[in-house]
């Protein structure tokens, strides 16, 4: 018997064993995986910093969309019909990357302005609507009870 398999006990398996038939046979649950990963990780054999990074990634597998999505009341919008050095300013203050561009009411979204394609158009003088649209990214929809 090696040393390896006398230290666990000949009725444990190793974790590459566990893990192997895991995958194999499908594991149960995600806590039947976690739990192969944490006995890897007390090993020494998966980073401290990639195991949170698995856990994190586990957790967003039950999460819906409804559960991440910023509600409307406080949205940070751009309309259509202001004007950019009006809207500038908000864009600077909110720190957010990324502003729905709507038409007439919050349901009619035109597209998506991402900041970082609107500052160097404020930097150079170029706001204006003509050069804006050129840069607008398209809208994605996603229902609420869409699984992440």
């Amino acid at each position: 018997m090696s040393d390896d398999q006398s230290s666990r006990g000949q009725g444990s398996k190793s974790w590459l064993e566990r893990i192997s038939q895991a995958f194999s046979g499908g594991p149960e649950s995600v806590e039947d995986v976690l739990e192969i990963l944490r006995d890897a990780e007390s090993q020494n054999i998966i980073d401290t910093d990639a195991m949170s990074i698995i856990e994190g990634a586990m957790q967003v597998i039950d999460m819906r969309v409804d559960e991440i999505m910023i509600p409307r009341s406080q949205m940070t919008t751009v309309k259509a019909s202001q004007d950019p050095k009006e809207f500038l300013p908000e864009v600077i203050d909110t720190a957010h990357s990324r502003f729905p561009v709507i038409g007439e009411s919050q349901d009619d979204v035109i597209g998506v302005l991402l900041a970082k394609d609107l500052l160097p158009l404020a930097l150079n003088n170029d706001l204006n609507w003509n050069r804006i649209r050129e840069i607008l990214r398209p809208p994605t929809f996603v229902p609420e009870s869409k699984r992440l």
